[in-house]
């Protein structure tokens, strides 16, 4: 990692909503020592649009950001008795390109997110950041 020394590490960790980004939430929070950052790290691709729809079509982030509120209150009692920081990212961006982009030592991310039309979108997700991050990248298993 790109810090060995623990207390001072930034682990990023992808968060969509679904349970298997919460347990790479929760597997990330038991993870980190005293004086690291874990970081919830939410981002949706925009929505490509026709043209004639251009102009009716607004991207409402709410959601996005009611799942960040949402997951980091879910933890912070765990975090702040490990005496581990949360911060909070959201990002209009493809989310594989997010998690690369945000500076860390360890990213996290659940084996699978949202199935259906969402599962589209990020099921390749931990399969690409893992070919292409330059920092060690955990990929929590669906479960039992």
């Amino acid at each position: 990692m790109a810090s060995d020394t623990p207390g001072k590490r930034r682990i990023v960790v992808g968060v969509d909503g679904s349970p298997n980004s919460a347990k790479a939430l929760d597997w990330a929070i038991s993870f980190a020592h005293s004086g690291d950052t874990v970081i919830l790290l939410a981002a949706w691709s925009p929505i490509v649009v026709p043209a004639e729809m251009a102009m009716s079509y607004t991207f409402d982030d709410t959601g996005a950001k009611n799942v960040l509120e949402d997951e980091n209150k879910r933890v912070a009692q765990k975090a702040a008795s490990r005496g581990v920081s949360l911060a909070m990212h959201f990002e209009n961006n493809d989310p594989r390109n997010a998690l690369l982009s945000t500076a860390s030592d360890l990213i996290v991310v659940g084996a699978r997110g949202h199935g259906g039309v969402m599962g589209l979108l990020l099921g390749s997700v931990a399969d690409y950041v893992s070919r292409h991050s330059k920092v060690p990248v955990v990929i929590v298993p669906v479960g039992e």
